[in-house]
């Protein structure tokens, strides 16, 4: 005979297997929408962990060769643009400038002397060229005048000839007219000599005209000797700058390279740097996730080195080619076998830095890029 139960004893029967069924329901309906979320998550967002903090590394190198006198800093120090780095041994270099700015100064007297007597030259020029004008002007009418008196003498000479051979006048007349005539000519011959000899002063007056431009080339050259060492100087200060090995920016060390006493060379690093306040983490993305990839949209960091820390950025800028294309080594298929291979793309993510500027250089980090961010 079938056993049989009350309405009771069913009802507390059937009460787990139906709890059983709604477990079983609401997980399903859990792991749908896990999954269903999972999916929108990967449809709006672009996840990638193979991401890295970058940096501007800043290598200072040396200009000049020469011991290294001094280093002021070392791997980790905080400097500023413009704070001494390394100073290379400057004794030579200081030699050479306190050389040539002797050169310079001597250089200088010389052309002040110089300028002194090209004053004085223009002045006596001048003044005695005026002055041997002036006694040859002198001269000249001096020459005039005898020459008139001597006219005179000898056309009263002529006419007491004349009237002494017609025993018309005295001898004595005649021997009066004679003296004059011979006074006459002696004044003349006396103002041809005045004349010659003012001449002969102008001639060399003006003859040492020339002497200021001497003067003036002399002093040019020596102005163009003096612009040559002055050059030389500035090159020299240049130089001697340049053993003192500066800061541009402002920034932390990362690594020294040099120690005091070693010897450098041109080109040789001495220090490297970078300013800690301009980093961007680098992602590089493969080129089916750039659909829907725009400069602007919101990025979630997470990094390794800080777990329970959060970053905010934003995509900055999408490489404009692929990072197989600055390969050292290309790789050509001349066999014609061709493998397709997801090309990847460099993303520059901004990223705002922290006082504490706890994201350096190199750090892994995790990213979420919200592609409905904007």
């Amino acid at each position: 005979m079938p056993l049989s139960l009350s309405p009771q004893a069913a009802r507390l029967l059937s009460s787990p297997v139906r709890t059983r069924k709604r477990v079983l329901l609401l997980s399903g309906l859990v792991l749908v929408a896990a999954v269903v979320a999972f999916l929108v998550h990967r449809q709006r967002h672009i996840t990638e962990n193979d991401a890295r903090v970058m940096a501007d590394m800043i290598t200072i190198s040396s200009r000049v060769d020469g011991w290294v006198a001094q280093r002021d800093v070392t791997d980790g120090d905080l400097v500023t643009a413009g704070s001494q780095l390394v100073v290379i041994d400057q004794r030579e270099a200081l030699m050479q400038v306190e050389e040539l700015r002797a050169s310079d100064e001597a250089l200088r007297l010389e052309s002040e002397r110089v300028k002194t007597l090209l004053e004085i030259s223009r002045g006596a020029t001048e003044s005695t060229i005026a002055a041997a004008r002036a006694h040859r002007a002198n001269a000249e009418a001096a020459l005039h005048f005898s020459q008139a008196e001597l006219d005179l003498a000898r056309k009263d000479f002529t006419r007491s000839e004349n009237l002494i051979a017609e025993n018309a006048i005295a001898r004595r007349v005649w021997d009066q007219s004679r003296t004059v005539l011979q006074q006459a000519e002696g004044k003349h011959r006396q103002a041809l000599a005045q004349l010659a000899e003012a001449q002969a002063n102008l001639d060399q007056a003006l003859a040492h005209q020339d002497d200021p431009r001497v003067l003036e080339a002399q002093l040019a050259q020596l102005d163009q000797q003096r612009a040559e060492v002055q050059a030389r100087i500035r090159q020299k200060d240049v130089a001697l700058a340049d053993r003192v090995v500066r800061s541009p920016v402002d920034g932390v060390v990362d690594q020294k390279f040099v120690e005091p006493g070693e010897y450098v060379i041109p080109g040789q690093r001495l220090v490297i740097l970078h300013d800690p306040k301009a980093v961007w983490v680098e992602v590089l993305l493969k080129e089916t996730k750039l659909s829907g990839l725009r400069p602007g949209q919101p990025v979630d960091i997470s990094v390794d080195a800080y777990p329970g820390r959060a970053f905010i950025g934003s995509v900055e800028r999408i490489g404009t080619a692929a990072t197989s294309q600055f390969a050292l080594i290309p790789s050509p298929n001349p066999s014609g076998n061709f493998t397709k291979i997801n090309q990847r793309v460099p993303v520059r993510i901004k990223v705002e830095q922290p006082d504490d500027n706890p994201l350096r250089p190199g750090m892994m980090v995790e990213v979420d890029i919200d592609l409905a961010g904007i």
